[in-house]
Formats: structure tokens, sequence, C-alpha cells
């Protein structure tokens, strides 16, 4: 194995962590990807939900309490 102090090694030394780390990133924008879309889903629910309590609170009822 060579020294590292000869430049060719600490050429490959460096393509090898830079490889890996270009690896890393694809897979964190990958999970960053996925989380994005979730979160997209779940502000789409919420909307709905928001929007459904608000038809409910504005539909007219019986304002009586049940025991009546």
């Amino acid at each position: 194995m060579r020294s590292m102090t000869d430049p060719m090694a600490r050429i490959v030394d460096l393509e090898l962590r830079f490889m890996t780390l270009q690896q890393e990133l694809r897979e964190l924008s990958d999970v960053v990807a996925s989380q994005q879309r979730i979160i997209e889903a779940l502000r789409r629910e919420a909307k709905r939900w928001r929007e459904r309590f608000l038809q409910e609170e504005e539909a007219p009822g019986d304002d009586r309490p049940p025991h009546y």
C-alpha cells in the first residue's frame, strides 16, 4: 500500500471520499423529497379538515342541548 504522502494515494483517497459523499447526498435528497411529499399530503388533509370544520360551524343547527 502506498503512503499517504504519495500524491496518487491522496488523490485516490479523495476520490473515494467524494464518491461516498455523492452517494450520501443522493440518499439525503431522496429522503427530503419523500418528506416533502408527505408534508404536502398532510397540508392538503389539514386544509380539508379545516374547511369541513368551518362548514359545520356555519351550518344552521339546533343549538339546544341534547337533553331537551
